[in-house]
């Protein structure tokens, strides 16, 4: 190593190292002299490495869904409905039938008639914005609750971009890929891009028993259709498990399960529905 020499008395013999300084100098004393200097050239310090931008917000990972062919073999079906609950089951079944008059509203038809348009292919593209709003406003046929979160969103948004994303929503319920239990469920988590914040399960379920009303009951939560299956059929439904027992799952099959249980000689859907909500609030 070489010799450090004194700047002021020029020896090297008893210059000794001292410390070194935190920007890489270093400090020495000369003993001969009583002279203390500082030498060598600072250094900068090194820079930590900036943060990475980050591109796009982080993603909150989902839980991956279990297949529906596996899945559906945990739904109760009809046949786990005990024999004493279904047995009192079909008496209040033959004493609705007998005693309680069915009287449909008669703006359910021509609404339902209406409305089976609209959903269609051809009739989405060309229904009036005002139409779809008062879809989501009406009682008719089965109510959908408190719509102040869709008035809100319809406000926030604009009539055009508000129906823009109706119209992106119902397409994809009704008629995007895969199955429908997994569409529906895509619409209610947050999956879809084109959401319409309001347009929740209860209208999604409203849609579709307008769309395809030999299927789906006017009973538009799931929450309504568990109860209704436990008060008339003894049978316990699950709950919504977002790994495999999705809303969108759940919601479809209670509704299949309902409709295969109430059976037969009932006018229509909208006149089981009224049957369930009877036989419920017997005792």
């Amino acid at each position: 190593m070489a010799l450090i020499v004194c700047p002021l008395c020029v020896r090297e013999d008893d210059v000794q190292l001292v410390r070194s300084l935190e920007d890489g100098r270093k400090e020495a004393h000369c003993d001969d002299c009583d002279f203390t200097f500082v030498f060598g050239a600072p250094v900068e310090p090194k820079k930590a490495p900036a943060p990475r931008k980050r591109t796009s917000a982080p993603r909150v990972s989902k839980p991956s869904v279990v297949p529906i062919s596996v899945v559906a073999k945990r739904f109760p079906t009809a046949g786990d409905v005990e024999l004493v609950a279904r047995q009192r089951a079909d008496l209040l079944k033959q004493q609705f039938l007998a005693t309680v008059p069915y009287a449909p509203d008669p703006l359910v038809a021509p609404h339902w008639t209406k409305y089976r348009w609209v959903f269609s292919a051809d009739g989405l593209e060309k229904v009036a914005i005002a139409d779809l709003k008062y879809f989501a406003d009406s009682s008719i046929g089965a109510s959908t609750g408190d719509a102040t979160a869709f008035d809100k969103a319809w406000v926030l948004l604009g009539e055009f971009e508000a129906a823009r994303r109706i119209r992106a929503v119902t397409n994809q319920l009704l008629r995007g890929g895969g199955e429908l239990e997994d569409r529906l469920t895509g619409l209610l988590d947050g999956s879809f891009s084109q959401s319409m914040p309001g347009w929740d399960e209860a209208l999604l379920t409203k849609t579709l028993a307008v769309a395809d009303a030999d299927r789906f009951l006017p009973v538009v939560t799931y929450a309504d259709k568990k109860a209704l299956a436990l008060a008339v059929y003894g049978i316990e439904l699950p709950v919504v498990d977002e790994a495999s027992l999705t809303i969108g799952r759940l919601a479809v099959w209670s509704n299949d399960l309902l409709v295969a249980l109430a059976g037969d000689d009932f006018d229509d859907l909208h006149h089981v529905s009224t049957f369930l909500r009877w036989a419920a609030s017997q005792d």
